[in-house]
């Protein structure tokens, strides 16, 4: 059976001289699913189908040991939003880790590279 590799950036928040614990940061891209109609602020529903977007893993070590936190993410483009395309807009990091754990958005599966 193949192997599947996983992508993921790393990145690491350092201490301020020593009185915060330091961070890690792991970010990959993953695949969300929405089975039905997901609102997700007044006036943005996520209507049903596959949203890519990112899961971030952030481990806080301190010496009663480590702790991780997970927060998904999707970005949408202006034209996603019904935003008008003359404005200076790229996109819009929406935090859907309340729907991901209500089990509203679902993991899809992991792509293998």
């Amino acid at each position: 059976m193949g192997r599947t590799q996983l992508n993921f950036c790393a990145s690491l928040r350092a201490s301020q001289q020593g009185r915060n614990p330091v961070q890690i940061i792991e970010t990959r891209a993953v695949s969300l699913q929405a089975p039905q109609d997901v609102k997700l602020t007044a006036g943005l529903t996520l209507p049903p189908g596959l949203y890519q977007g990112t899961e971030e893993r952030i481990r806080t070590d301190s010496i009663a040991g480590p702790s991780w936190a997970i927060k998904y993410k999707i970005a949408f483009t202006k034209e996603q939003l019904g935003i008008n395309p003359n404005l200076r807009f790229v996109h819009s990091n929406i935090d859907v880790t309340e729907f991901v754990r209500q089990g509203r958005l679902i993991r899809g599966p992991e792509k293998p590279i």
